[in-house]
C-alpha cells in the first residue's frame, strides 16, 4: 500500500485544483490517456521562403497527410519559430527560435531519446521517468539511486483498479499489456541532439527555470504527456508516490485539458502503432498485472 503523509505537498495541491473531477471509468489514468487522449499539436511559424523551399517543403506537406507527427505549420511574417500547443498555461513565448533548414527541422521534430521514450510506452511502461543529468556525478547518480529504489518498490507494492467487464466504459483499447512497470531514462543536459525534447520536458517556464548545475526530473506517460517536471533538489520519495499513485488510480477525471502537465512533440503514430501491437498480441482479459521495469 502506498503511504500517505499528513502534510499536503505541492503536487497534491495542483491535483486537488487541476479541475472538477468527472467520475467515469476505472481504467487507471496512465493507460486512459493512451487509449484516448490525442498528442496536442505543437506550432511552427516560418516564412513562405522557408516553408516552400524544397526538400523542407515536402516534409511541412506531408504534416496533414499522416506524418504521424503533433505539429502544425502556419505563414509568419519574418521569423522562424515553434510554440506549444495554444492552450498550455504560462506557454506564450517560444519554446524554438532560429533558423529552419531540413536538417534542423528533423532534429526538432525527432531525437534518439523520444525515440526510446516512443519504444517504453508502446512495451507498456506505466510512466517513464526522465532524468536530466548535470554533468555533476554525485547529484545525478544520487538522483538515479533514488527514483531506480522507489520506483522498483512502487513495482512491487501497487495494484491497478479492478476493470468491469461489462461496463463498455472501462475497456481497454488496443496495445500492450495492462501491467505495473516503471522505467528510467537518462539523458545529458549537454546532449545537442535532445536540445528540443529537454527544453519540451521542462515545459512551458523553460529549461532556464532548472539549474544547469543540478538534474531534473521528468514523469512522461499516455502519448507522451509530462505529468511534472521538479529540479534535484525537490525530489523526494512522498513526490514520486503522489505522481505514482494519480496516473495508476482510476480515471476520475476524463476531461485531458482539465488534467495536470503538457505534450510532448513525437514522431509516432500512436492509433497505427497501437492497433498493431493489439493484432500481434495474445488475446487476454483486462486483468492487470505486475511486470518490473527497465531502471
Amino acid at each position: 500500500m502506498l503511504r500517505t503523509t499528513p502534510k499536503t505537498t505541492g503536487l497534491a495541491l495542483a491535483l486537488a485544483l487541476g479541475g472538477p473531477a468527472i467520475f467515469g471509468c476505472d481504467i487507471p489514468v496512465f493507460r486512459y490517456a493512451l487509449d484516448r487522449w490525442p498528442a496536442d499539436a505543437f506550432r511552427l511559424e516560418a516564412p513562405t521562403t522557408v516553408l516552400q523551399t524544397e526538400p523542407l517543403a515536402t516534409e511541412i506537406r506531408n504534416l496533414s497527410g499522416g506524418a504521424g507527427l503533433n505539429l502544425e505549420a502556419s505563414i509568419s511574417t519574418n521569423s522562424t519559430r515553434m510554440f506549444f500547443p495554444s492552450h498550455v498555461r504560462g506557454a506564450a513565448a517560444p519554446v524554438w527560435e532560429g533558423k529552419l533548414s531540413l536538417a534542423a527541422y528533423r532534429t526538432l521534430t525527432d531525437s534518439p531519446a523520444r525515440q526510446d521514450l516512443i519504444k517504453r510506452i508502446l512495451a507498456g511502461d506505466s510512466a517513464i521517468w526522465v532524468l536530466v543529468e548535470s554533468g555533476h556525478r554525485d547529484q545525478d547518480e544520487a538522483a538515479a539511486r533514488l527514483l531506480a529504489g522507489r520506483l522498483r518498490f512502487l513495482e512491487a507494492a501497487t495494484g491497478l483498479p479492478p476493470l468491469d467487464p461489462n461496463d463498455p466504459e472501462s475497456r481497454l483499447g488496443p496495445g500492450p499489456e495492462l501491467k505495473v512497470q516503471f522505467s528510467l531514462l537518462r539523458v545529458k543536459r549537454t546532449d545537442a541532439n535532445e536540445f528540443l525534447f529537454l527544453s519540451l520536458l521542462a515545459g512551458p517556464t523553460g529549461l532556464k527555470s532548472f539549474p544547469a548545475e543540478q538534474p531534473f526530473v521528468a514523469v512522461v506517460f499516455g502519448r507522451g504527456r509530462v505529468f511534472g517536471a521538479w529540479p534535484h533538489a525537490r525530489l523526494t520519495e512522498d513526490l514520486i508516490e503522489e505522481a505514482t499513485r494519480f496516473l495508476l488510480g482510476s480515471c476520475s477525471c476524463e476531461v485531458k485539458a482539465q488534467n495536470p502537465g503538457w505534450d510532448l512533440l513525437l514522431r509516432v503514430d500512436w492509433d497505427n502503432e497501437l492497433k498493431k501491437i493489439g493484432a500481434i498480441r495474445r488475446p487476454a482479459s483486462n486483468a492487470p498485472k505486475r511486470s518490473g521495469g527497465s531502471l
